[in-house]
This record gives structure tokens, C-alpha cells and sequence, in this order.
């Protein structure tokens, strides 16, 4: 069975998260060289690889079963509004009570 990068959990764009997820740093680009032979670090989450017909298909066409893609967290943070007191005196009128 081949291996390439497009059947790869971590890769996502020609993106490589492998980096991000087990070194902690940002995610690198894979070059094209490297992209149909594939690395060390392949990793490949699907179910329907583990039958025999699957491996017999895969097997008769050459091919690769590309499973789940890795999805990056989108942390967005909200910043939280400072409570300003107001410059001017007539923000709060004592006789208006």
C-alpha cells in the first residue's frame, strides 16, 4: 500500500501539523518533492483500511485510502471592554433621584 502525504491525518492544504501538534511549533509547509512519497511520521485514522476487500482494492489499483483530516483550533478571543468612567460630569445627576 503507497503512503503519500495526501493520505496523511496531518496534512491539510499542503500544510503539515505534525509540527504544531507533537513539537509545539507552528505548522510547515510540505515541499512538492515530498508530497507523493510521503514521511515517517504518516498517519492515517481510517476504519475501512482494516478489511480484507479494502486492502485487495487498494492493492489491485495502486491506490491509497485517505481517511479523517486533521482540523486546526481556531482560537478566537474576545477583548473585554474596560470599564471607563466617564470624563464629564453629567454622566450621573445626584438631583435626578
Amino acid at each position: 500500500m503507497s503512503r503519500s502525504c495526501w493520505g496523511c491525518y496531518y496534512e491539510k492544504n499542503s500544510v503539515c501539523h505534525w509540527f504544531k501538534l507533537a513539537q509545539k511549533s507552528a505548522p510547515k509547509v510540505i515541499p512538492s518533492e515530498v508530497l507523493p512519497k510521503g514521511c515517517s511520521k504518516y498517519s492515517n485514522k481510517a476504519s475501512a483500511g482494516n478489511s480484507e476487500l479494502a486492502h485487495k482494492l487498494i492493492k489491485k489499483f495502486d491506490g491509497e485510502l485517505i481517511g479523517d483530516k486533521y482540523t486546526p483550533f481556531v482560537n478566537y478571543k474576545r477583548k473585554k471592554r474596560k470599564y471607563v468612567k466617564s470624563p464629564h460630569n453629567y454622566a450621573y445627576r445626584k438631583d435626578a433621584q
